[in-house]
């Protein structure tokens, strides 16, 4: 009698270690998970790339970071306002730069007038405008500088998560996009997060793998004693 009680505490004991040593790969491998997502970013700064595709759009393209939301706030990687259970989020920062542009008198009135000796003057006030693809001023200049009616800049930007093939003996790298189509819009910061959250224990696939193979190991042990 003393035999078959021993043998069932034994069956029982050896199942609670099979359920702890599977939670304890899975914690292992949570940890190993996040050092190499940490190890994506420096003093909260993520190293991405930009280049130009054949449109002549400018694409910038960076490796996802996948944190807990606890992590992705300690780490300074996420903000919440007003939205719950946030999913993900991107931070950019652009700068419109444009060079050497040619902008044209558009006053519907001479506004050039030349003196006795030829020389060029310009009355004032006179407006200059330019309309573009990608942006569009106009202003006008009086006798103390020039005063800006309006600028515009256009841009679509299409911000895209989604996974990048590697080749076919590798697996897939979680990647951000972020395109835009004005040329002269050029990307100098890029962060993301996007959130995965701890799943609970009973949750986990892992958990209930245990329990199974324990269950199947233990049920029949204890029927034949």
């Amino acid at each position: 009698m003393f035999a078959k009680h021993t043998n069932k505490i034994l069956l029982v004991c050896l199942t609670l270690v099979f359920i702890l040593i599977s939670q304890l790969l899975s914690t292992n491998a949570k940890l190993n998970d996040f050092k190499k997502q940490v190890i994506k970013f420096k003093d909260g700064e993520q190293y991405f790339i930009q280049k130009l595709n054949d449109n002549g759009e400018r694409i910038a393209e960076q490796d996802q970071i996948i944190l807990s939301q606890k992590d992705a706030i300690a780490n300074n990687l996420l903000v919440i306002e007003d939205l719950k259970k946030v999913k993900s989020q991107v931070t950019i920062k652009t700068i419109t730069k444009i060079d050497s542009i040619f902008v044209p008198i558009i006053d519907t009135v001479d506004r050039i007038v030349f003196d006795g000796q030829g020389l060029a003057f310009l009355k004032l006030p006179t407006k200059f405008g330019i309309e573009e693809e990608w942006y569009s001023l106009y202003s006008t200049i009086n006798n103390k500088g020039m005063w800006i009616d309006s600028l515009s800049l256009y841009n679509r930007q299409t911000i895209t998560l989604g996974l990048k093939s590697n080749g076919i003996f590798k697996s897939p790298t979680p990647t951000v996009t972020v395109k835009n189509e004005n040329p002269f819009v050029d990307v100098n910061s890029l962060k993301n997060v996007v959130i995965k959250n701890d799943t609970r224990f009973y949750d986990k696939k892992g958990f209930w793998y245990g329990i199974g193979v324990g269950t199947g190991i233990l049920i029949p042990a204890l029927i034949i004693n």
